[in-house]
C-alpha cells in the first residue's frame, strides 16, 4: 500500500471517530449483532466497532450476556445490555459513551448521575421519602423546610423514583366533624324522654326522621348499648331548645373541625388558670413550680376513611369544671372523660353518653342567736342536703369532604 493510500486511510479513520459520534447521538445509528454468553466488555467493544462510536466502560462493569440485536438504535442496544446489570450509560461531550454503575461508591458516579428536584403537593416530602423503597434511600435527600425531595442517580432510576413519588403524592381525603356537647339535668332527661336501653343496629336511612338509635360508649357499662330517642334527631334538637332556655340543659360547645384522613385534630374550649405550687425537698429547700389547670371541653379526634366510604373515628372527649377549692386554695376539678373508637357511615351521628356527675349541696336554717347556742342550739336549726345529677351527651357527626382535585 502506497504512503498516500495509508495516509488517506488514517485520515478517514480519524474523521470517522469525530463524525460518527455526532451521528450516533443525533441521527440514531442502527446496530445489529448476536451475543451468546459473551463477556459484557467484549460485547461493548464489538458494539463500538459496529457503530463506530467509542464506548468506554469503567471498572464496575462485568458479567456475561446473551442477546441479539437487529437494526435497533445504538442507545437502545446499550440500554438492553446495561439495565439488567444495574448499569447506566451517558453520552459525554467529548464524543464517547461512558458505561458504569450509578452507585454513590463508584468514582464515575458524578459523571453518570443526574439530579431531579421534586416538590410534593399533597403529602410531606418526609413522608414520601419514608414510603419509598429502602433501595432508593441513598439517592434521595429531603428538605423539610422547602418540602422538597432531591434525587441523584441514573436516568432510569430517576424515572422509576419519579413514578413512585407520583403514586404516593396523592390528595388526602378530609373529614369535617360536627360536635354538639350537651349537659342535661334530671328534669331535662325526664322531659325529653331519653333513657338507656339495649338496642340493635341502626338501619340505614335519613337520620333526621324515624327512630333514632345512636351507637354509644358509656362509662357505666362494658357492653355496647344505644341511646334511643324514638322521635328522631331533628325532634330531639327542637325539644332541647326550651330546655336550654329554662336552664335545664346547657350546650357546652358546638364546634366544627376539619381533619385529614389519619391525622389527629384537637379542640379545647374553656379556661386555663396557672398556679404556683411550692414543694419542700428532703433537704428542706423550697421549689416552685407553675401548674396550669384547664376547665372546659376537650375533644381529641382521629378519623380514618375506609375504601368503602365508612369513617372510623377514635375520639377522646373530656368535660371538666372547677367545683371548689381545697384548704390550700387550689381548685378542685371535676372531670368526665371517655375514650372509644367507632365506625359509622358518612353523615351518620354517634353519641357518647353516660358521663354522669352527681352534686351534693347542704343548707342550714336556724333561728338567730338561739341556733348558735352549744348543745341545745341543734333544736333551733335545721340542715338539708340536696343532691342533683347531670349527664353530658356528646353528639358527633363525621362528613367526608370529597376532593375536587
Amino acid at each position: 500500500m502506497s504512503k498516500l493510500l495509508r495516509s488517506l486511510v488514517v485520515v478517514g479513520v480519524l474523521l470517522l471517530m469525530v463524525v460518527v459520534p455526532a451521528i450516533a447521538e443525533f441521527d440514531n445509528v442502527l446496530v445489529s449483532d448476536v451475543y451468546y454468553d459473551i463477556y459484557i466488555l467484549d460485547a461493548l467493544s464489538n458494539l463500538s466497532v459496529i457503530s463506530g462510536v467509542p464506548i468506554i466502560a469503567d471498572s464496575s462493569v462485568g458479567g456475561f450476556i446473551t442477546m441479539e440485536f437487529e437494526d435497533i438504535p445504538l442507545e437502545d442496544a446499550l440500554g438492553r445490555i446495561c439495565v439488567p446489570f444495574g448499569y447506566t450509560y451517558r453520552y459525554m461531550s467529548d464524543g464517547y459513551y461512558l458505561v458504569g454503575a450509578a452507585n454513590v461508591n463508584n468514582p464515575t458516579f458524578s459523571l453518570l448521575s443526574e439530579t431531579f428536584v421534586c416538590k410534593t403537593n399533597f403529602v410531606t416530602a418526609e413522608t414520601v421519602a419514608k414510603l419509598l423503597s429502602d433501595f432508593y434511600k441513598p439517592f434521595v435527600k429531603v428538605d423539610n423546610t422547602l418540602n422538597t425531595l432531591v434525587v441523584t442517580g441514573s436516568p432510569e432510576m430517576i424515572e422509576r423514583i419519579s413514578q413512585d413519588i407520583s403514586r404516593i403524592d396523592t390528595p388526602i381525603r378530609q373529614v369535617i366533624l360536627e360536635v354538639l356537647v350537651i349537659e342535661l339535668t334530671d328534669d331535662a332527661r325526664r322531659e325529653l324522654g331519653t333513657e338507656w336501653q339495649w338496642s340493635g343496629k341502626k338501619e340505614k336511612g335519613d337520620p333526621s326522621s324515624g327512630g333514632l338509635e345512636f351507637v354509644v360508649s358509656a362509662l357505666r357499662a362494658k357492653s355496647a348499648i344505644a341511646y334511643n330517642y324514638p322521635a328522631g334527631i331533628t325532634s330531639f334538637l327542637l325539644s332541647l331548645k326550651p330546655m336550654v332556655e329554662q336552664g335545664k340543659a346547657k350546650i357546652h360547645a358546638n364546634p366544627r373541625i376539619v381533619a385529614l384522613d389519619g391525622h389527629q385534630a384537637d379542640i379545647f374550649l374553656g379556661q386555663e388558670q396557672s398556679y404556683i405550687v411550692e414543694t419542700q425537698s428532703s433537704t428542706g429547700g423550697l421549689t416552685k413550680q407553675r401548674v396550669i389547670i384547664q376547665s372546659g371541653v376537650t375533644l381529641n379526634f382521629l378519623p380514618q376513611i375506609s375504601p368503602l366510604g365508612d369513617v372510623t373515628v377514635k375520639v377522646e372527649p373530656e368535660v371538666s369544671q372547677i367545683t371548689g377549692f381545697n384548704q390550700d386554695g387550689y381548685p378542685i376539678v371535676s372531670s368526665r372523660r371517655a375514650k372509644t373508637t367507632v365506625r359509622v357511615q358518612d353523615g351518620e351521628t354517634f353519641v357518647l353518653g353516660g358521663l354522669v356527675n352527681k352534686f351534693e349541696s347542704s343548707s342550714i336554717g336556724k333561728i338567730p342567736l338561739l341556733g348558735d347556742i352549744p348543745l341545745i342550739g341543734k333544736l333551733f336549726r335545721s340542715e338539708r342536703i340536696e343532691s342533683s345529677e347531670t349527664e353530658v351527651i356528646i353528639m358527633i357527626t363525621p362528613h367526608i369532604i370529597e376532593s375536587e382535585v
